[in-house]
């Protein structure tokens, strides 16, 4: 494989403002914060405002990201940003009204900055899992849907090889050579962005 397909995702969004591996990036991240955001019980609005900020320092300091090999830096970098976009928010909010009575932006930031918090645990595997599907989608038209449907069976559901290779009409080596490719492909495309 040549160096230009093997970038990652991270690498050419890191290399270029514009083009498909921001639409690629953006669908993801945009997707996940919002959706990550709604959980914490924030309005529609409000997380609307804090994704979009987070999306435009996102942006504006990729270039600048040190992924230092760490497992979760990535992941780490972009949970500090929410947490210091929610808590500009929550500043912005108590100077106008004292007594406003939405969701504690404070009290989830700190979470957040807390890397041994619960809630920093649950924002891990919500990343982790949301990334994941959707670098999978990514991947549609590159592996069949039996391929697909094989690695999701026996990588992530940890299902008996023999069960699933049967299901989809496959044998087991066939069944375990779908899962090794699909999982290549997820590791050079998110490579910096999950930890497969």
């Amino acid at each position: 494989m040549g160096e230009a397909t093997r970038m990652t995702l991270l690498d050419r969004v890191r290399q270029t403002q514009t083009g498909e591996s921001w639409t690629e990036f953006v669908s993801v991240y945009e997707a996940l914060i919002s959706a990550w955001l709604r959980q914490q019980a924030l309005s529609e609005a409000d997380a609307d405002d804090i994704r979009q900020e987070v999306m435009q320092t996102v942006v504006q300091e990729i270039g600048r990201f040190d992924h230092n090999g760490r497992p979760g830096a990535f992941r780490n970098w972009l949970r500090r940003i929410t947490a210091n976009r929610m808590r500009r928010l929550w500043q912005t909010r108590q100077r106008r009204a004292a007594d406003y009575a939405g969701a504690d932006f404070g009290e989830i930031a700190e979470q957040l900055e807390d890397d041994a918090s619960r809630l920093t645990h649950v924002w891990d595997a919500d990343h982790d899992r949301f990334v994941l599907n959707r670098l999978i989608g990514m991947l549609n038209g590159r592996f069949s849907p039996t391929s697909l449907a094989a690695f999701r069976r026996l990588a992530i559901g940890q299902e008996d090889p023999a069960l699933v290779a049967n299901d989809l009409g496959m044998t087991i080596g066939a069944a375990r050579v779908a899962q090794h490719r699909v999982l290549r492909a997820l590791k050079d495309l998110g490579e910096g962005l999950i930890d497969v």
